[in-house]
């Protein structure tokens, strides 16, 4: 029995996997319709990279899936060949918005997370694209003839597909409050417990006052098990404030214990990485340890804590490379970067992010049990898997023609005329040089290479 639906696609979630979703349901004239609980797109987006959107990392296939770490790499294998960091910025170019490296990381040009957004929704509006902000779902359901019932507080659609893109649980007014995981449970999947990833710690004695901050620019922290096994060593800043120690050291720190279902675990900070214990008792000499440690770049209000700790019958060079931390509890998941836990991905066909169980239900982002280490790699994953997730659905729904359509959109290349004919995909925006001016939307584009895309019309 044929059935008439509202659309083809219906995308819950209008975070970072969400708008890529869309933008390549655009590029490739797929109808779609996007639900996003919150008021505006993106609130999320635009706090990544301390608001600057570090959009990727740059690297080889092998050297990402090495950060990612199993069974993360695995199962992102297949969308990390297909968009990498390369293709990413590619794509992102041909909708008019450049990208730089810097140290590894890939930015938008401008490096305003707010210019990585209204790329994606100025893709949107041009391909007229529905988007329905203020729009909870509160279902989703199968139909006995296939496709789903989706319904919201104030409107119910149809669909042959639907793609989960709601996120995880941090950060919970953004919108990221688990919708997609209750979804998946609601439906039978199974679905991993949500833990803090990429979040601080909490120590027993404050390094600081309350309201003083300090940043120690590399150190490395090495996790160990309950047994006094080493799990990980993570290296990066270290931000210290009051009793709560953040920085991506400690994020990574934190990752690796919420992956490894740590219960008992232990965290041990050297703050000269590099430095040999011998080098390391050259440089501090014989004086008094807080001026020796200010003259090593310590912040100054670090430098009494970190010497009032040395014992006394432990060498200070010893000591400094190995502080125990005493963790009395990992910060809340609502203050995590990213969570780990989700739908689990037996669930899940790496190959298109299409449920197994569900034929026609399909997963982007951090709703699935993936995350990554802080650099981009997890903004990445949610725009590789939502490209990939979108393509499938491409394919299935023009039943199946080849070449796939993940190869036309990533490699950039001229669509030929029968594929023009079944697909007729959507070819970004005209590419117009912005002048330097401040925009009526109030952000300022005195910037060197400012994206080229249009504006939104004056109201």
């Amino acid at each position: 029995m044929n059935m008439d639906f509202n659309t083809d696609l219906i995308i819950v979630g209008a975070g970072a996997a969400g708008l890529m979703a869309a933008a390549t349901a655009a590029e490739v004239s797929l109808r779609c319709v996007v639900l996003e609980r919150r008021h505006r797109p993106g609130l999320k987006l635009l706090m990544c990279g301390n608001n600057r959107c570090n959009i990727s990392h740059s690297g080889t296939l092998e050297e990402l899936l090495d950060a990612y770490g199993e069974p993360t790499a695995s199962f992102l294998k297949t969308a990390l060949s297909k968009v990498s960091p390369d293709a990413l910025r590619t794509l992102f170019s041909r909708w008019g918005l450049l990208t730089i490296i810097n140290r590894d990381r890939i930015y938008p040009a401008s490096e305003d997370a707010d210019d990585v957004l209204h790329c994606f929704t100025d893709i949107i509006r041009n391909s007229e694209i529905p988007f329905m902000t203020n729009c909870p779902v509160d279902s989703i359901a199968t139909l006995p003839e296939g496709g789903f019932l989706i319904k919201s507080p104030k409107v119910t659609l149809t669909a042959r597909y639907v793609l989960l893109a709601t996120g995880g649980f941090s950060y919970p007014k953004t919108g990221s409050v688990g919708d997609g995981q209750r979804f998946a449970k609601e439906l039978g999947l199974d679905v991993t417990d949500p833990r803090p990833g990429l979040a601080g710690v909490t120590i027993a004695n404050p390094w600081l006052n309350p309201g003083e901050k300090a940043d120690i620019p590399q150190v490395e922290i090495t996790v160990f098990d309950g047994e006094r096994r080493r799990v990980a060593v993570t290296r990066g800043n270290l931000l210290v404030e009051s009793d709560c120690l953040r920085g991506t050291a400690v994020f990574d720190a934190v990752r690796q214990i919420s992956r490894n279902n740590l219960k008992d675990f232990s965290l041990v900070l050297d703050l000269f990485p590099g430095t040999s214990v011998q080098n390391l008792k050259m440089k501090l000499g014989h004086g008094m340890l807080a001026n020796a440690l200010a003259k090593q770049d310590i912040p100054p209000a670090l430098c009494g804590v970190f010497a009032s700790t040395v014992p006394k019958d432990a060498p200070a060079e010893q000591y400094l490379k190995q502080i125990p931390l005493d963790v009395t509890e990992i910060r809340p998941l609502k203050e995590a970067i990213v969570t780990v836990g989700g739908v689990a991905l037996h669930e899940i066909d790496s190959q298109t992010m299409e449920c197994k169980r569900i034929p026609g239900l399909f997963f982007a982002g951090e709703l699935m049990d993936i995350d990554g280490p802080t650099g981009g790699f997890n903004l990445h994953a949610a725009f590789a898997t939502a490209c990939l997730a979108t393509c499938a659905i491409a394919d299935k729904r023009g039943n199946g023609h080849y070449p796939r359509t993940i190869d036309i959109i990533t490699q950039n290349r001229h669509l030929t005329q029968e594929e023009l004919r079944r697909r007729k995909p959507f070819q970004g925006m005209p590419q117009k040089h912005t002048p330097r001016k401040r925009s009526d939307r109030g952000d300022r584009w005195d910037k060197p290479e400012p994206p080229s895309w249009n504006r939104r019309p004056k109201k």
